[in-house]
């Protein structure tokens, strides 16, 4: 987890002995990393991120409970110290966290809510916990408590550009129209280029509206000309298939190929494309170099052809799959 630290705030001191060579942290158990820790060695920041590597592997290894009866006590090492600093109190909120996100991992949501929310008291001006506090609340069917975290998240991190989306899904799901609609043009307001939050408004207007002219927020859409990721590549090319631009679509591929490793996704949208335009016998080759560029490996295949579909559409994800079945033959 990555802090920013005032120079010249007072915190935890930890003096460090120049020139002494630095310990070999991965090599070090979670027990001798914490030691370092309470020990006033080394500040938490300094090992956190191996401490909850170390943290999860002890997990897989020896099961939850025992890992975090040693995180536990790192907790009351921070608790216990007197004239905390504001970095002190981010230590804590950092162990809270990792020990709610752990019981999260372990599927304990009640015991992850309880840590979770030890976090946020201690440091309310953190983001992270907030995020995580709402998953733990949604597996608990704590919708209301949810939207709440992820509202005062976003409050003290309006950056967190998935939360406004992970905010709007709720929405939808409760049925709240008008909240879905407020969220993604809050987010558009900060990113007016967040290509999922145009396309999710674009279905939304779609799906409630037919009166609301969409032509200004695909045009938005397809003016990007950032790098795009993966789901948002299949956005763009869903729409340049949906208006008939499947040259457009087929150019915009090979552009994003050529910055790419991700081969497998080019593939399976090229092989979408040939389908609309009836040439059997190219897309056919697509969907053997999809196959190949997975490696056969029918986990992987499938969970592309959902993002896919996510899209696209489940119904055309289906006829691919089956594409692809016959073409294996």
């Amino acid at each position: 987890m990555i802090k920013k630290t005032d120079p010249g705030k007072k915190v935890l001191e930890v003096k460090k002995v120049r020139n002494r060579p630095a310990p070999d942290f991965g090599n070090m158990s979670l027990d001798e990393l914490c030691d370092l820790v309470k020990k006033c060695r080394y500040a938490y920041e300094d090992v956190s991120e191996i401490i909850e590597d170390k943290a999860y592997e002890e997990c897989k290894l020896n099961g939850a409970e025992k890992t975090l009866d040693k995180i536990k006590d790192l907790a009351r090492f921070f608790e216990l110290m007197e004239n905390k600093s504001e970095e002190n109190s981010r230590d804590l909120a950092d162990v809270y966290l990792l020990i709610g996100q752990i019981y999260q991992y372990n599927n304990s949501p009640q015991e992850s809510v309880s840590w979770l929310s030890k976090a946020v008291i201690v440091d309310d001006r953190y983001d992270v916990p907030y995020h995580s506090l709402a998953i733990s609340c949604l597996n608990m069917g704590q919708t209301e408590r949810a939207i709440k975290s992820l509202e005062q998240e976003i409050a003290v991190a309006p950056g967190n550009y998935y939360s406004y989306l992970l905010l709007a899904d709720i929405f939808e799901k409760e049925g709240r129209s008008a909240d879905v609609e407020d969220t993604l043009k809050k987010l558009l307001a900060r990113d007016p280029e967040n290509i999922q939050a145009l396309h999710r408004l674009i279905r939304f207007y779609e799906s409630k509206d037919a009166g609301v002219d969409i032509r200004l927020l695909k045009r938005r859409l397809l003016s990007v000309s950032r790098r795009c990721n993966r789901l948002e590549l299949i956005i763009r090319v869903f729409y340049l298939c949906r208006d008939g631009k499947f040259q457009d679509a087929l150019k915009e591929l090979d552009e994003w190929h050529l910055r790419t490793t991700d081969s497998a996704i080019v593939h399976l949208l090229r092989a979408c494309i040939f389908g609309a335009l009836k040439k059997h016998k190219e897309g056919k080759r697509e969907l053997a170099a999809f196959r190949a560029a997975n490696n056969g490996r029918e986990e992987t295949m499938m969970s592309l052809l959902g993002e896919f579909g996510d899209v696209f559409g489940r119904g055309t994800a289906k006829k691919l799959y089956h594409r692809l079945l016959s073409s294996s033959d």
